[in-house]
């Protein structure tokens, strides 16, 4: 496989999904050298519930025989990130309005905000419980990374009709079924599409960046480790 002399990488995320947590977190460790290897990376918050129900696949209950082993793959997925996933009591949630007022941070101040944003939305919702759908959750979760009064002015803009077309337009346009919606083009100009946080193999083969698959370590060397 030869080695990539560039290429871009999307990954869509809404809050509402603990699976998008996870592939944000994901994309911010692999970022550091996706970038040394020439591929740039965006995060994009965008509307799930509407990309579902755009594209004809809107959301339905968990089926009751899979969510023993939804919570199970959440829990133990959130573990080997070192995230805290607790079962949210109020599900689901509306997430418009915290992805609007995401997409607001992302489009007028510094990356670094953004990217404490989305993860403090997601944390508050997949971690501690709070109804982030309501302007009192959003204050709530978004403490400590801006003042009060800021986070009201930022709620307010979020709901101005510019912002608003611009989760519609990002969210239709993704073409998504599902989050985390990962969109890799290479150097050679091919597209690809993945849902899901468990696709970074093809994704990093797609990309034609080196990487070492899921291996088992052998026992000498596991032995050696300790």
């Amino acid at each position: 496989m030869g080695r990539s002399q560039g290429g871009k990488l999307k990954i869509y995320v809404d809050c509402v999904s603990p699976y998008s947590w996870f592939g944000f977190t994901n994309a911010i460790k692999y970022r550091p050298l996706l970038n040394a290897y020439g591929v740039s990376v965006e995060i994009i918050p965008f509307f799930l519930g509407g990309a579902r129900d755009g594209i004809g696949n809107p959301w339905t209950p968990t089926p009751t025989w899979k969510e023993t082993f939804a919570k199970q793959d959440s829990h133990m997925t959130g573990e080997l990130l070192g995230l805290k996933v607790v079962t949210p009591k109020v599900f689901p949630i509306l997430s418009l309005f915290p992805v609007r007022v995401a997409t607001y941070v992302k489009d007028h101040y510094p990356a670094e905000k953004f990217e404490a944003t989305f993860p403090a939305f997601s944390s508050a919702f997949w971690s501690k419980g709070i109804n982030i759908s309501t302007p009192e959750g959003v204050l709530e979760a978004l403490k400590g990374i801006f003042p009060d009064d800021e986070i009201k002015d930022i709620m307010k803009k979020a709901l101005s009709p510019e912002n608003k077309k611009k989760v519609v337009d990002v969210t239709m346009s993704a073409g998504a079924f599902g989050a985390p919606w990962i969109v890799a083009i290479n150097s050679n100009g091919e597209k690809k599409d993945w849902f899901g946080n468990d696709r970074w193999d093809q994704v990093f083969y797609h990309l034609q960046v080196p990487f070492t698959p899921v291996s088992i370590i052998p026992p000498k060397e596991a032995k050696a480790k300790l």
